[in-house]
This record gives C-alpha cells, sequence and structure tokens, in this order.
C-alpha cells in the first residue's frame, strides 16, 4: 500500500503540531459550554417545573451517551496508532466497525429512552408537572440520541487522523443552531409556536443530527485520510472488535466513576444549606471555563503519542506529552491565576446574589490552586490513552473518587459540618493525587510497549 501523511506536517514544529490539534478541541469545548450557558438561561425563563424537567432529562441522557460514547477513546488511540505506522487500509477497518457499533448502541439506547421516559420520571418525582414536561422534552431529546453517540465516536475517529477542526465544525455547527433553535421554539418566534421545554428538546435533538451529519459527510464524502463505506460498517473482526472492547471499556467505566462521585458529592453539598449549594454551583460553573485547555491538550497529546508510536517513535511520544502538559499547565495555571487574584469579579458573572457570590469566591480561590493539577491528570491521561492505557486512568479515577474525594467529603458536610471551602480544599487535595498518580504510572513507561 502507498504510504499516506500525517495529517499533522511532521516537518512543522512541535508546538505547532501541538497547538493545530489542541487549539480547534478547544473551541468546541468552548462551543459545547456556550450552548449549555444559553440553554440553562432560556429555559431558566420558564417555570421551575420546566427547568427541573429540562435539567433531570438533559443529565440524564447526556450521562449514559457520556458513558458509551467512550467507544470513541478506543477508537482514537487504534486509528492513531495505524495513522501513525501509515497503515491507512487498517484504521479504515478499525474506523468502520466502531462505527458500525457505535451506530447499534445509539438505536439501543435511544429506543429505550423514548420508551422508559415517563416511568424514569415517575420513579423519580412526583410532581405530576414535572413529569408531563419531563417526559416531553426527554422524548424529543432523545431522538437526537440516535446520531449522538455515532457523531462521538466519528469525532474520535477523526481526531485520531490528526483532524481536530472537522470535530470543532461538527460542534459548531450544531450549537450553533441549538441555540437559534432554542430561541425560536421555546418562545414561539418567527410564526413557530411557544413549545416551551419541549421546544428545547426538539432544538436539541434536530441539532444533534445536524451535527451527525457535518461529521458523516467528512467521513464518507469528505477527503480525508479515512473514507468509509456504508456497505463495510457492519463487517465485524473478530480481534479489532475485542481491541476495540477492551481499550473503550475501562474509558466508559472511568466516565461512570467520575459522573457518579460528582452526583453524590452534589447530594451531599446540598446539605450544607441553600446558599452553599448556590455557591458552589456558580463555583463550578465558573471553573468549568479553565478546563477546556486541559481537554485540549489532551486531545494533542493522545494523538500525537498514538501516531508516534504507531510510527516506532517512543522518544517523540514522550518529547509530545512533555511539551503538551508544559503548554497546558501554562494556560491553566494563568487562568489560576485570574481566581486567585480576582475572584469576586469572576464570580459575580455568573450571580447577582451578595452572599451566593461571597462563598462562590471564596470556594474559587481556592480553586486556582487545582488548576496546575488538573492540567497534569488530564493531560497524562489523554496521553495514556492514546498510547492505548485506558485502564490505568480508570484505576487512578476509582482510587481518586472513592479514597480521597467522596469519603473526605461525607466527613466534611455530615460529621464535621465545615463551611463548603473545605470541600474545595478537598477538591484540590483530590486531583494532587490524581496528578500525581497519573505522572507515575506515565513515568514507569509500560505505555511505550501496548499493543492495540
Amino acid at each position: 500500500m502507498k504510504s499516506q501523511p500525517l495529517v499533522i506536517n511532521p516537518n512543522q514544529s512541535l508546538n505547532k503540531q501541538i497547538m493545530l490539534l489542541a487549539g480547534p478541541a478547544i473551541m468546541e469545548m468552548l462551543m459545547h459550554t456556550l450552548v449549555w450557558t444559553a440553554d440553562t438561561a432560556m429555559v431558566g425563563r420558564l417555570t421551575p417545573a420546566d427547568m427541573a424537567a429540562v435539567n433531570l432529562g438533559a443529565h440524564m441522557m447526556f450521562t449514559i451517551v457520556a458513558i458509551f460514547g467512550a467507544l470513541g477513546t478506543g477508537a482514537t488511540a487504534m486509528v492513531a496508532r495505524y495513522i501513525g505506522a501509515k497503515d491507512v487500509q487498517k484504521a479504515k477497518q478499525t474506523a468502520s466497525q466502531a462505527i458500525g457499533i457505535s451506530l447499534m448502541l445509539g438505536l439501543l439506547i435511544a429506543t429505550t429512552g423514548i420508551l422508559l421516559a415517563r416511568p424514569i420520571f415517575i420513579r423519580l418525582v412526583a410532581d405530576p408537572q414535572v413529569i408531563s414536561l419531563g417526559t416531553e422534552y426527554t422524548r424529543a431529546v432523545y431522538i437526537g440520541a440516535y446520531f449522538l453517540i455515532p457523531q462521538m465516536v466519528g469525532n474520535a475517529i477523526i481526531r485520531g487522523t490528526g483532524n481536530t477542526f472537522i470535530p470543532f465544525l461538527s460542534a459548531a455547527v450544531a450549537n450553533i443552531f441549538n441555540i437559534v433553535a432554542d430561541y425560536v421554539l421555546i418562545f414561539g418566534k418567527l410564526g413557530f409556536p411557544a413549545l416551551g421545554s419541549q421546544g428545547a428538546g426538539i432544538a436539541t435533538g434536530t441539532a444533534q443530527i445536524l451535527g451527525a451529519a457535518v461529521t458523516f459527510y467528512y467521513l464518507f464524502r469528505g477527503s480525508g485520510i479515512i473514507k468509509l463505506s456504508f456497505r463495510k460498517l457492519f463487517t465485524f473482526e473478530k480481534e479489532s472488535v475485542k481491541s476495540l472492547v477492551r481499550l473503550s471499556v475501562p474509558a466508559g467505566l472511568e466516565v461512570t466513576m467520575n459522573e457518579g462521585s460528582r452526583l453524590i458529592s452534589s447530594f451531599w453539598i446540598a446539605q450544607l444549606g441553600t446558599v452553599a449549594y448556590a455557591a458552589h454551583s456558580v463555583a463550578v460553573a465558573g471553573e468549568s471555563l479553565s478546563f477546556m485547555p486541559g481537554y485540549g491538550f489532551a486531545v494533542a497529546a493522545a494523538t500525537l503519542v498514538g501516531q508516534r508510536l504507531g510510527a516506532g517513535q517512543p522518544e517523540a511520544a514522550m518529547e509530545s506529552t512533555k511539551r503538551s502538559v508544559l503548554l497546558g499547565a501554562l494556560l491553566m495555571g494563568t487562568v489560576g491565576v485570574l481566581f486567585f487574584t480576582i475572584p469576586d469579579i469572576i464570580m459575580g458573572l455568573f450571580s447577582t446574589n451578595e452572599d451566593t457570590v461571597y462563598w462562590a469566591a471564596r470556594s474559587i480561590r481556592i480553586g486556582a490552586f487545582e488548576q496546575v493539577p488538573i492540567s497534569i491528570a488530564m493531560i497524562i491521561s489523554g496521553a495514556l490513552k492514546g498510547a492505548g492505557d485506558t485502564d490505568g486512568p480508570f484505576r487512578i479515577s476509582l482510587i481518586t473518587n472513592l479514597c480521597v474525594r467522596l469519603p473526605l467529603i461525607f466527613l466534611a458536610v455530615f460529621v464535621f459540618r465545615f463551611p463548603l471551602t473545605v470541600v474545595w480544599m478537598i477538591s484540590v487535595t483530590q486531583y494532587v493525587v490524581e496528578a500525581l498518580l497519573m505522572t507515575r504510572r506515565y513515568r514507569k513507561g509500560k505505555w511505550k510497549t501496548i499493543k492495540v
């Protein structure tokens, strides 16, 4: 087979390669954050029942999708490895099988979600209005879920080739449409009826279909390294499928652990009182913006490490990780300085309640000290996953959540009745431990010899 070049030009400086990968990934995360903010703002103008219905429905759907969308982690590692080895045929075979599996998962999850929406809401809440609105919203948004997992996996495949612009474009098309359609359908503009929270569900579901269309067009009709055929989507090769499952299951379990831990701890934090819970929510919303650089450089590290290992260049893979960590820590450290120096101004952008802003600012000032550890943990985790070590990050997540975060927050809230700021100190401790454990696993070097 004729050799194919990497999407990222190896003749470019390493810093430029990293930024070309990380930049669009950061912008992709920004798009997701903006649409979440816009959704919250618009639905927030409706009734409390609408807010509860949308928040519950969206949380259920996107958590489940994120768990099964972890199939993309295995796809990225395998595709990047084969692209680095210039074995495009093997990369295409892996990509086809990953998309085929994701389509079946999307069909199963979306159909189940639509059928069980009402029974689930009946078990979760007692308010008949929330049950009715939540059922309508969830059924509408799950229509898009048929395509959301395939879109996530497709974008992961494209990132594995070294192209992060198409996933950004897919997110941009979906999220811009979602914001416009939310405004039109929620409030009844441009001749459309005012559908309230159901309109939000229709907008989100349709946006997911449009985003998937962009991803699929590139994979099946575009000019990328990998060009797939619909006829080969369900032609499975046993060893390749086993590798995908072996790499992706720990990633899915990691998502389950992290999401479950956050959910449980948020329930516990609510016991500190309304102001404390509101302040915590505002601080988390503000801090979420700082995760974008970490995510972007984690994507860059995963792609470059996978491709360098495929090309038989473990030293270059190590240098890619080192440089990604340095750049990511620099950016997130800068955000940490802002969190420490002007927390009241930043939190004032998210709330006008004085008590909420006061406690949120005190919390985010403590959160400043976790920015560099978070960046190190995220980026090294991305590098390990790009090498095919998905089990390590899952085990570390298990340790930091079950041995640090949850027991310490439980003691702080229920035993010692400490204020919210202590919870944030615990969060800093968790990320420091996570960064140390990620670094320790990475330095052992076993990731260099993993076969995908």
